[in-house]
């Protein structure tokens, strides 16, 4: 192998100087089927029609932390998926990624400010308790944690000892840890989650009104041309399907419930997601539709979402 960089550098974006390693492959990317980042690169991959190789690595969501281990922090110091290696030439952070994609084959159609508008709007910016509402991926994820729980439940603890004293960000992997031990007793009546979630819920309503109007009548997000933009969205939506939220949503949207049936018919969507299984994932899925109606909590804070939609 060969890399030049600071192993110990930092906030690491965009294309790099140095090759992490010699390969005959000219594109490879370092994914998580669970990760939306990963979502998007991969659908924007299967859009210009890249053929690359895809090598997953796991996070503690789908099992392990293979992102925390001596070998990816070499292709990542920052231990952050996705990692796209072109010719191998790392590109850090999934916007630059997508922007990089886009110069190098020459896609010119992603380009006006009511796509770059679109596509901020969708992102997760910054610290997800923020700017909630300027952002609807920040809303969605802090409404991931339900998912979470569902999808550590088979993990042994040991793994999060470690876990946590080899992540470099400690307050993600402290939230991971109180995921594990409390579990959904997290969504109990007057604890911090329940209460960050009503506040959520009421600015996603506002995001999820506004790309309501902003598709009506409209195959795509801008100039009814599949876009960056739609990317963005789609994964999104996505999640909130995953978080059995979604159709919360479409009961007072139907545009946007049309939308999605468009979305999860496109090649692209269908070969950068679905085509990605991943036992965990689905297993998590699954507890999560069950506890929803067992756990009674749980089910109160379900409810309280949707009749904070309907208001």
């Amino acid at each position: 192998m060969k890399q030049t960089q600071d192993k110990n550098s930092k906030n690491l974006t965009g294309k790099q100087s140095y090759r992490v390693f010699e390969t005959a492959e000219p594109w490879i990317l370092y994914h998580n089927d669970f990760s939306l980042c990963s979502r998007k690169v991969r659908i924007c991959l299967a859009e210009l029609k890249v053929n690359y190789k895809p090598i997953h690595i796991n996070i503690i969501e789908t099992g392990s932390a293979e992102n925390l281990t001596k070998e990816f922090k070499f292709i990542n110091p920052n231990v952050t998926v996705p990692v796209l290696l072109h010719n191998g030439y790392p590109i850090y952070e999934s916007h630059e990624q997508i922007k990089y994609l886009q110069e190098f084959m020459k896609n010119e159609s992603n380009l006006n400010d009511e796509i770059s508008y679109w596509v901020k709007r969708g992102s997760l910016i910054g610290e997800p308790i923020n700017d909630l509402e300027k952002y609807a991926g920040n809303c969605v994820s802090l409404l991931t944690p339900p998912l979470f729980i569902c999808m550590l439940k088979d993990i042994s603890i040991f793994k999060f000892f470690s876990y946590y004293i080899r992540h470099p960000v400690k307050f993600r992997a402290f939230n991971f840890i109180i995921f594990k031990i409390f579990g959904f007793n997290a969504y109990k009546d007057k604890t911090p989650l329940y209460k960050i979630t009503k506040k959520v819920i009421s600015h996603l309503n506002n995001h999820m009104r506004e790309f309501n109007s902003q598709i009506l009548n409209k195959e795509w997000i801008s100039n009814n041309q599949f876009s960056v933009a739609d990317i963005t969205w789609a994964v999104l939506l996505h999640r909130l399907e995953e978080l059995q939220i979604l159709e919360k949503f479409t009961k007072s949207y139907p545009a946007i419930e049309q939308y999605y049936i468009r979305v999860k018919k496109r090649y692209s969507f269908k070969e950068g997601v679905l085509a990605f299984k991943n036992t965990s994932v689905d297993k998590g899925v699954k507890n999560l539709q069950k506890s929803i109606s067992a756990v009674s909590y749980l089910r109160k804070h379900y409810i309280d979402i949707e009749d904070s939609i309907k208001n």
